[in-house]
């Protein structure tokens, strides 16, 4: 196997090339496991047979040769010859070095991600969830600031070390189950995105800077590599800051075991999509990696591999990525490390909300 075929087929979506004929070149092995396809196939089969007559690709597909101009949908219902399944879909034009033209098709497998909204977020039990948890959170911080309070006027009070040590347990624990009741309300609500104009490098870096303390406890390093071209954006800053410091200490926690532990956070224009464009945003470390079962469960609430995790992080960043109208997309080798990319369109807002 050559290394190009070595690549496509360890990535985690499917790639579908046709030349300008239409008729297919090649597929890669999650293409053949997600279409029932196999590489016997590659002789003469069009695109046309190769997804059952369907007029909304071939429509969009014609656009897209005709045109030059990518297309992308995030929710598109794909139906092979067993199954239903929701994909991202993309279209692409490329052309190669002897000005030859290609469609390239790739399908992103988001089935467990719709299945989960169905599971959460219908409207009748995101409306009792919402009234429970508005319930229980009054309820449950009043006393949880009368304890936080408490415990820290009596450090200061005493300043005895063998009181301090359980004042600070007491202290650090109810800023934990306060954290835990903000993650809840914001998986269980649908909120409505206010929005300013944004940096996304300045918020990272001051993020970054925020936690140098914690990657030098830890002997991490951190690699920067942010494009200064990228355009302002109009987001809900708050919620982005929450995303991104997010996903930096799930790249501690991975790398913090290891010497040499790095994460590396790159900025960029996605240039793959044309319509819409996105600003992309990688973090990339050399840490403990996701095993493949984990893999299918990582945004799903309440799944945690940490001792002391909640299982809402990934969830929550995820329904905020969502809310701006963008995706997560997730791949990682065990024992070697993670790459998160974080996808936001540029256009999706174009005015404050």
């Amino acid at each position: 196997m050559d290394t190009a075929n070595l690549i496509f087929n360890n990535l985690n979506y499917s790639v579908i090339l046709f030349d300008e004929n239409l008729v297919l070149k090649f597929l890669n092995l999650p293409a053949q496991e997600l279409t029932g396809y196999s590489d016997r196939f590659l002789n003469g089969l069009t695109l046309s047979r190769f997804f059952n007559n369907n007029a909304y690709i071939e429509e969009k597909v014609e656009n897209v040769m005709r045109t030059g101009e990518g297309f992308i949908e995030f929710e598109y219902k794909f139906q092979n010859k067993n199954q239903i399944r929701y994909v991202i879909l993309e279209i692409s034009k490329i052309i190669d070095e002897i000005n030859r033209s290609y469609i390239l098709i790739s399908l992103k497998d988001i089935t467990r991600f719709k299945e989960m909204d169905h599971n959460i977020k219908s409207e009748e039990r995101i409306e009792d969830l919402s009234r429970f948890i508005a319930e229980m959170s009054h309820e449950i911080r009043n006393p949880l600031g009368g304890i936080k309070g408490s415990a820290s006027y009596l450090k200061r009070k005493f300043n005895e070390p063998d009181l301090n040590n359980f004042l600070d347990i007491i202290i650090k624990e109810s800023s934990r189950i306060n954290n835990l009741i903000e993650d809840l309300l914001a998986l269980s609500k649908k909120h409505k995105i206010k929005t300013s104009a944004v940096n996304i490098n300045k918020i990272i870096n001051e993020i970054v800077i925020m936690e140098q303390s914690e990657f030098s406890a830890k002997n991490i390093d951190v690699i920067k590599e942010f494009d200064p071209s990228l355009p302002k954006i109009y987001a809900s800053e708050n919620a982005l800051i929450q995303v991104f410091l997010n996903l930096i200490k799930n790249s501690v926690y991975a790398v913090k075991k290891q010497a040499g532990g790095t994460i590396k956070i790159i900025t960029k224009l996605d240039y793959s999509r044309n319509n819409p464009k996105f600003i992309k945003i990688d973090f990339i470390d050399n840490g403990c990696g996701i095993s493949k079962n984990d893999m299918k469960n990582i945004f799903v609430p309440f799944f945690t591999t940490k001792e002391k995790g909640s299982g809402l992080g990934l969830a929550v960043s995820q329904k905020i990525i969502h809310e701006h109208g963008g995706f997560i997309d997730v791949s990682s080798v065990k024992n070697r490390g993670t790459v998160i990319s974080v996808y936001i369109p540029i256009e999706k807002f174009k005015t404050p909300q």
